[in-house]
């Protein structure tokens, strides 16, 4: 079965939310996992194959030596513009951290086992899993330009049901799931954006922002990052 997903990250000690996808059938797979460095990814539904790509809700790494803000969160306009410099200032980080956190530990995590490839830091993801940081908001912007985007936190409801039947609208279906928790909604924008990636043949689609990652072995992290959208 070729499939996508798309996680909405919590933290480490919280639950993240997955949208898995048959990309064939434009079906979604809603579930839950908390991640770890031995663990920074999910496991795959019952019945269903590797993943193709999986697109993180997530900074994957932290700005350039000297910078507090990444390109990519410049110009997706992410919440979490400015990140800390390092591991050190992390521990003691206010705004975001327990989500800076995962995002870091989870791409520094995959980095690590060379089995999946990350766009930007390998030429060749041929025959890999392919696992990105996007942004919903973003993804959002990118899908239906012009479109007026209801506030999370004033007016949920609004969120869930607009951009949902939006997704519907697209061909996808989500089977038992009538109203989905904006979490969950989040999880299947991610999945959107790997959707894509997946049909442009694992090239970056055009909505792709920012400075293509590198590895910073000294502080055993990722520096700046791409952020793929359609």
């Amino acid at each position: 079965m070729s499939c996508v997903c798309g996680i909405d990250v919590g933290s480490l000690k919280t639950p993240s939310f997955v949208a898995w996808c048959n990309a064939a059938e434009k079906r979604f797979y809603l579930d839950q996992y908390i991640p770890s460095h031995i663990e920074p990814l999910p496991k795959q539904p019952p019945g269903w194959g590797e993943p193709a790509c999986i697109g993180f809700d997530a900074p994957q790494g932290l700005p350039a030596p000297g910078e507090k803000v990444r390109l990519a969160d410049k110009e997706a306009k992410t919440p979490t513009k400015v990140l800390p410099a390092d591991r050190t200032e992390l521990e003691n980080w206010k705004l975001y951290r327990g989500l800076i956190q995962a995002g870091v530990e989870i791409f520094w995590s995959v980095y690590r086992w060379k089995s999946v490839c990350i766009p930007g830091l390998e030429q060749d993801c041929n025959g890999k899993t392919v696992v990105f940081e996007t942004y919903p908001r973003y993804v959002i912007r990118r899908l239906w330009p012009g479109f007026k985007i209801p506030s999370k936190r004033k007016n949920p409801l609004a969120y869930i049901s607009e951009i949902y039947q939006r997704i519907l609208g697209l061909g996808f279906s989500c089977p038992g799931i009538l109203i989905p928790t904006h979490d969950q909604v989040d999880a299947m924008l991610c999945a959107l954006a790997a959707f894509c990636f997946l049909e442009e043949e694992n090239q970056l689609p055009a909505g792709t922002v920012g400075n293509p990652p590198y590895v910073d072995q000294r502080c055993s992290v990722l520096r700046e990052g791409l952020i793929v959208a359609p």
